[in-house]
């Protein structure tokens, strides 16, 4: 193989990999929107505000007690 024949080949793996990763946030943020104003009888919108998102983290955490 040649030098050029290399890079490409590498140029074009990592490129795969951006797609791939675009693709997968694209389908979260959609996710989200439809999940939250279709099923949700939300504003789709509203999922990007931060009190959306502390909302919905506030289901995984545990409160802390301060003493």
């Amino acid at each position: 193989m040649t030098k050029e024949k290399i890079v490409l080949q590498i140029v074009t793996f990592v490129l795969k990999i951006l797609l791939v990763i675009i693709l997968i946030a694209l389908a979260f943020v959609v996710g989200a929107m439809i999940g939250y104003g279709v099923l949700g009888d939300g504003n789709p919108f509203a999922v990007f505000e931060k009190e959306t998102w502390v909302h919905i983290f506030s289901y995984f955490t545990k409160p802390t007690i301060v003493n």
